[in-house]
């Protein structure tokens, strides 16, 4: 499997859970999850390096504007991963209040 820093196993995550982001949704989301500033340098060097590995691809959403959206590799190694976890740490619970 494929190593990726952990910053952009969870933007692949938010271009999952988004469809089609653009840079600032995946920074806004990144900045609350982590409570901290992500300069916007590592985020495009870190959206970069996944088109450049072929697990996301960017389109022009606007004049200015990119979006983000996972290809089949992306999504493959998603799904590779979250088997491992649950290999190595057991299924998600079921939410008690379903």
């Amino acid at each position: 499997m494929r190593t990726l820093h952990a910053l952009q196993r969870e933007m692949l995550v938010l271009v999952v859970d988004y469809g089609d982001p653009c840079g600032q949704d995946i920074k806004r989301e990144l900045e609350a999850y982590h409570d901290a500033e992500i300069r916007s340098e590592q985020l495009y060097h870190h959206l970069d390096s996944l088109c450049e590995r072929g697990f996301v691809e960017k389109r022009h959403a606007d004049g200015r504007t990119n979006a983000y959206v996972v290809t089949e590799a992306g999504s493959r190694w998603l799904e590779r991963q979250r088997h491992w976890v649950a290999e190595h740490v057991g299924p998600a619970p079921l939410d008690e209040g379903s």
